[in-house]
């Protein structure tokens, strides 16, 4: 009964509202002390249930306790057996009237005083040891016994699935409940319902004003206006939301301004926009991906269908080469260039692995990645949305921005599945190409006004790397990458016929 007590006591601090390391160590020892207690009550349950090797000494006295030898009974409840039976042998003087007319009427000999004939002591002992197991123990034993074996081979199964909790809390491997691929501090989404949509703000997991567990709960006693301002409509709340998001940036500045007073206006200006750097590109070529070396100051820029330059920075040297084996899989959506090669991800969900450095030749060898596709093809149509990829640390991940939508879903690989581990809100203008830094830590998001805007995946905190650039008309914005030097790169792809693919440093 104490196990209660210390599951009871582990339950509060687990639930508690605030999250102290100090009190989950104090949980996790009184989760230890809970499993303890079962396991050894466990165990004497079934040292105390367990049938007798030896019977106690035979006493004729009235009270006894006392049962034959050949009975295998646990002892420890040798005081609360009645056994209602005749005695073994016949005092002096006594007469064993019953036995004597059973034998009558069986046509046998009479029984009398101590005389008692081999057949009926054999028979009786028989008809007791029928009642009885093999091995002279009682029936209801061998349910006991199943029933304490499997409750104690439970709780250490218990204990062991705890422990391994506790070892991988915190971590990013897999729950023992979880999905392949899923951190263990994360829902499994195979069993999360459906999102609300992107027109109503969502907090990750509670449903949101519309569709939260509290829709519904002493809605009737609300006042007139406090119930309309309860389910607030998107508009309203996104409107909210943005205004929320200005003030949070004027915030370092009212507080300065209540310390040392109004700030005097700046006299001297932001940094002029960074020109375009002459490249001549191949003929026929129109790149409209990006991706940065990790260990060379050069950038890899690509066209949809598998054409590629080589630009050595920064003296803006072109080498063009040919993608083989990517033309059967759709466009090119997204791409990472590291010291195992190139990675691609194509727009029907494919990714390609394409080996080493850029061959001298030319001609590039890709070909698919074991595993399924990405899911991102819906009803057979080619993905329209922003994709970035990453392979730093081990660990496969891709940053995905479907259409329309304002936020960037995290996807992790398995061993050979695509499971979501994330989703992080973008800026609202975001939307015109990803890109992964070569740590895989932060995400690049380039907007259609050329401003680059830099998402640390930890915590969700923002950056501006670069502010927009609209001197560069006929162009669109169609990727951002960093160099190991830490510079910043740009591609301004060309949407008239009449221009010609940019390069931006800095």
């Amino acid at each position: 009964p104490f196990g209660l007590w210390f599951a009871y006591a582990a339950a509060i601090m687990e639930y508690k509202r605030w999250f102290e390391a100090e009190t989950q160590a104090i949980g996790f020892v009184l989760v230890y002390c809970a499993y303890a207690i079962h396991i050894v009550y466990t165990v004497q349950l079934l040292r105390l249930c367990a049938p007798s090797e030896e019977a106690p000494a035979i006493a004729e006295s009235p009270g006894a306790s006392w049962w034959p030898g050949e009975w295998r009974l646990p002892s420890a409840f040798q005081h609360a057996i009645c056994l209602l039976a005749p005695p073994k042998e016949l005092a002096p003087g006594v007469t064993d009237i019953a036995g004597e007319l059973r034998a009558e009427q069986s046509g046998g000999p009479q029984v009398a005083g101590n005389q008692s004939t081999e057949s009926t002591a054999s028979e009786k002992r028989a008809d007791v040891h029928r009642a009885l197991g093999k091995q002279g123990e009682s029936p209801a034993w061998f349910g006991v016994k199943v029933g304490l074996i499997s409750l104690l081979i439970a709780w250490i199964w218990l204990t062991f699935g705890f422990t391994i909790e506790v070892i991988n809390q915190g971590t990013t491997h897999p729950a023992l409940l979880s999905a392949p691929g899923m951190p263990n501090s994360a829902r499994d989404p195979r069993y999360r319902p459906a999102k609300i949509g992107k027109h109503e703000p969502t907090e990750v997991g509670t449903g949101g004003v519309a569709a939260g567990p509290a829709k519904g709960v002493h809605m009737g006693a609300l006042h007139r206006r406090l119930s309309d301002a309860a389910a607030p409509d998107a508009a309203s709340a996104v409107m909210r939301r943005d205004i929320a998001n200005k003030l949070r940036g004027l915030m370092p500045h009212l507080q300065q301004m209540s310390r040392f007073g109004p700030i005097e206006a700046a006299t001297s200006s932001l940094p002029p926009a960074p020109a375009a750097s002459e490249v001549q590109w191949p003929a026929m070529f129109e790149p409209q991906l990006l991706a940065c070396g990790t260990e060379s100051q050069a950038a890899l820029a690509l066209s949809r269908h598998g054409r590629g330059a080589l630009v050595s920075t920064p003296a803006m040297g072109v080498e063009s080469f040919v993608l083989q084996g990517v033309a059967g899989h759709g466009p090119i959506v997204a791409a990472s260039w590291d010291t195992q090669g190139l990675l691609l991800v194509t727009a029907t969900g494919a990714l390609l692995e394409c080996a080493g450095a850029v061959p001298p030749a030319g001609r590039w060898a890709c070909k698919p990645s074991s595993g399924m596709k990405l899911p991102i093809a819906s009803s057979g149509k080619p993905f329209a949305g922003s994709v970035a990829v990453s392979r730093a640390a081990g660990e496969l991940r891709v940053a995905v921005m479907f259409p329309g939508e304002e936020s960037v879903t995290i996807f992790s690989r398995t061993s050979s599945d695509w499971l979501p581990s994330g989703e992080v809100r973008a800026p609202s203008s975001a939307a015109a190409a990803a890109a992964f830094s070569a740590s895989g830590s932060e995400l690049l998001l380039a907007a259609a006004d050329g401003s680059v805007v830099e998402l640390q995946m930890a915590n969700g905190r923002r950056a501006e790397l670069a502010a927009a650039n609209a001197g560069h008309a006929g162009h669109g914005w169609a990727g951002a990458c960093r160099l190991p030097s830490g510079e910043l790169v740009r591609l301004a792809a060309a949407t008239e016929a009449s221009s010609v693919a940019k390069l931006i440093l800095g």
